[in-house]
């Protein structure tokens, strides 16, 4: 009774493990204005939380639809105003192109997740600093299967620090 009983607790993890986001990811090429994009605020939301929460490497098939939605929707949302150089972007300059990717979609889905839940467009400090937030937490706890970068190891140090926010707040003035 223990051995089937372990047994059943396994599987169920096992399949847990593998869960898919509980709706359905747009796979669509553009939409028709900002108003059609408007209407789906709210699978922009639920597809920015769960590419930062997806599982790795089981979810990869839908953290790309998901990262492939939020360009979409970025592009044609009149709700976000999405600016990026490379002294707000440390993370643009990752030697692994792939590892570059994933955290710029991190970096994406926090800047969606703050718009959105604050009704602010604007790409100030506070977004920057929610989505950068965003981005390292994403990147801790998938380096071990994406890779790491010593560029992000060292900005994730820095982030640690007490000081971080004061110097990446100048960047803003």
């Amino acid at each position: 009774m223990k051995k089937v009983f372990s047994l059943l607790i396994t599987a169920f993890i096992a399949v847990a493990s593998f869960a898919k986001p509980d709706f359905t990811i747009p796979q669509i090429e553009k939409y028709a204005n900002a108003d059609e994009c408007r209407k789906d605020n709210d699978i922009a939301l639920k597809t920015a939380n769960f590419y930062l929460d997806a599982e790795l490497p089981a979810d990869i098939y839908e953290s790309r639809l998901a990262t492939k939605y939020m360009l979409i929707w970025v592009k044609a949302s009149d709700e976000i105003l999405f600016a990026l150089d490379s002294k707000r972007g440390p993370y643009l300059q990752c030697k692994d192109k792939d590892i570059s990717i994933q955290l710029m979609a991190a970096y994406l889905a926090g800047s969606i997740i703050f718009c959105l839940e604050n009704k602010q467009k604007d790409h100030n400090f506070d977004m920057h600093y929610f989505a950068l937030s965003k981005m390292m937490t994403y990147y801790e706890k998938n380096r071990s299967i994406t890779g790491s970068d010593k560029e992000m190891d060292k900005l994730l140090k820095e982030f640690k620090s007490s000081k971080f926010k004061a110097k990446e707040e100048k960047k803003f003035k």
